[in-house]
């Protein structure tokens, strides 16, 4: 007869192919891609919990518990199962990584019918090892940390060292596969015709260039060419929609967390901020119905990783060089032949400015 198991899912990895995105807050399907994991992992084991060591407030909004690697530095996965065998609630630990939507249904089941006396049984298919589908027994807590302290970090390496069970399962296809970069995502979506995420396309500029002025003439001429146009707007300024007296105002400030307005024009979701942390794009972007958008536009936000355009005005006495880092797209400036690698765009050209980003959205994966 199975134990009581706790079911742990590893999002603690710098995720470096991800464009700096965490990747297991990472859109798939509209759906954030830690969240099929406990879709599949939850029905297996007795409770779940989440290894992650960014972002943790977003992954606690799920309800679920979040730790964090005791070890600095990223130390890889083995670092987030010893973090997960220490905080488990019973005596048997299920990991999966984040970044798998799909893995067997009696995941949970064969691994534990097949373990024998070993203290740790990880899965395979008739291909390879995939050693961070594991179940393990807390008394592996310390053998892991002296390992880890060691400098080791290699984890079918430990495996071999304390004796787990390879348990081999004849995979469906899909099973197994971790998505590694934004592409792996978008063919995945593809080949299980899941809903595509509405690319993200950031605006920045130096305050005073005219952000704001560029996309309400922008907006328009990206609708007349047939897009389905979202827009998330920053601001530093203390912003609240809704008015002091109203019902709806009031009923918000008597605790609720969440406030959804309605009317037969439109509707709005007013969530509280508590503790002043910037908000997350990402969680924020998730909360578009992207089936009914082909592009969100982004004003501001111009330390995040995502495709951007950024503008730039002569009459600005800051350099146009610190406006550039990776992700920058397009140059938008009213100075002629910027020392730039990316294409440079006139900024008092809209019409040139929307026929580059019907064309980039073309190319997008």
């Amino acid at each position: 007869m199975m134990m009581q198991l706790s079911g742990c899912i590893l999002a603690g990895g710098r995720a470096t192919r991800m464009q700096g995105q965490d990747k297991g807050l990472v859109l798939l399907g509209g759906i954030p891609l830690y969240q099929h994991s406990v879709k599949l992992l939850a029905p297996q084991t007795d409770d779940i919990f989440i290894n992650a060591n960014r972002n943790t407030q977003d992954y606690h909004a799920t309800g679920l518990r979040v730790v964090a690697d005791t070890l600095p530095d990223f130390p890889g996965p083995l670092a987030g199962m010893l973090a997960g065998l220490e905080n488990a609630l019973h005596d048997w630990v299920l990991f999966v990584p984040c970044d798998v939507p799909q893995f067997p249904a009696d995941l949970a089941e064969k691994l534990w019918q097949q373990k024998g006396d070993a203290l740790c049984a990880y899965a395979c298919d008739h291909q390879r090892a995939h050693p961070a589908f594991a179940l393990c027994h807390r008394s592996l807590i310390t053998p892991l940390t002296e390992y880890l302290t060691g400098g080791d970090r290699k984890l079918l390496l430990f495996m071999d060292k304390i004796g787990a069970k390879a348990v081999t399962f004849d995979a469906n296809p899909g099973d197994f596969i971790n998505l590694n970069t934004l592409a792996e995502c978008r063919e995945w979506e593809k080949q299980h015709r899941l809903p595509h995420p509405a690319p993200l396309l950031a605006v920045t500029a130096y305050s005073g260039t005219g952000k704001t002025t560029l996309l309400k003439k922008l907006i328009p001429q990206l609708r007349e060419s047939g897009l389905r146009i979202g827009l998330v707007k920053h601001t530093h300024h203390d912003m609240d929609v809704d008015t002091p007296g109203k019902d709806s105002y009031e009923l918000r400030k008597a605790g609720a967390y969440q406030t959804l307005v309605v009317s037969q024009e439109r509707f709005a979701l007013m969530t509280e901020t508590p503790g002043g942390a910037e908000p997350d794009l990402m969680q924020l972007a998730a909360r578009f119905d992207t089936r009914e958008l082909d592009l969100i536009l982004v004003e501001g936000f111009k330390g995040e990783s995502v495709p951007k355009i950024a503008l730039f005005r002569d009459v600005t006495d800051r350099p146009y060089q610190t406006l550039l880092d990776e992700f920058v797209i397009a140059f938008a400036s009213d100075k002629p032949r910027l020392d730039v690698t990316v294409p440079q765009l006139d900024i008092n050209n809209i019409t040139a400015i929307r026929d580059f980003i019907v064309s980039w959205l073309e190319h997008h994966p």
